[in-house]
């Protein structure tokens, strides 16, 4: 991935994170998986996280960010060429790795497994979204335990309420973007209400927050 300059990340006073202890313990965590959920203005919203991230970042990361088939390889060629830290469109096999983040592929389910590889699906006619955020959170608790960090983003709908509550149940952080820099505060909406986040940050701050409890 190219060098790029990270934006500056401005806070916000009334921004706070919901606990402020909530970086001292993500940085004994030793998080093995950074897992970002988003849809509507998710694309804005990924490459200002991620172009924030450093080429060092020290853990592998997954993206599940509804696009149709079509577009997400592109997507995933373009941040790639934006941020520090690679990217590329998952595909069945990959090997997840520090630094490198898979884009979970339109129209089919991404999940991820404890030996640290991925498994691409058809996608399943009866689910609203594929790719679908609560699928691959899901296999993330199952496979990671307490070592995930999960992010959800800007979205239209609840997609990633029932996998974060699958996440919080092993043990592992769930963060929340805020409303006021929301496109549509729809999934972070969904994942405050349920009293799942541990923390609710500005877009602006998330990639640095990121940078805080991973390295």
């Amino acid at each position: 991935a190219a060098p790029a300059a990270a934006p500056a990340a401005h806070g916000h006073a009334n921004h706070a994170p919901a606990h402020p202890t909530t970086t001292g313990t993500a940085k004994r965590k030793a998080y093995k998986l950074v897992a970002i959920g988003t849809s509507t203005g998710g694309p804005v919203a990924l490459q200002r996280v991620l172009t924030q991230l450093p080429a060092n970042f020290p853990a592998p990361l997954v993206l599940i960010q509804h696009m149709p088939a079509a577009f997400t390889k592109a997507f995933a060629e373009r941040l790639d060429k934006l941020c520090k830290i690679s990217v590329k469109e998952a595909e069945d096999g990959d090997v997840l790795r520090p630094g490198l983040a898979l884009l979970a592929p339109g129209g089919k389910q991404m999940m991820v497994d404890s030996r640290g590889t991925v498994k691409i699906l058809p996608g399943d006619e009866r689910l609203n979204y594929k790719p679908c955020v609560d699928i691959t959170f899901g296999s993330a608790a199952k496979s990671y335990g307490d070592k995930v960090l999960s992010v959800v983003l800007t979205g239209m709908g609840a997609d990633g309420r029932e996998g974060a509550r699958l996440l919080k149940q092993v043990g592992s952080t769930v963060w929340a973007q805020d409303e006021a820099s929301c496109v549509i505060y729809g999934m972070p909406m969904a994942i405050v209400k349920a009293e799942l986040a541990d923390a609710i940050y500005s877009l602006d701050d998330i990639g640095r927050h990121l940078v805080e409890a991973c390295l």
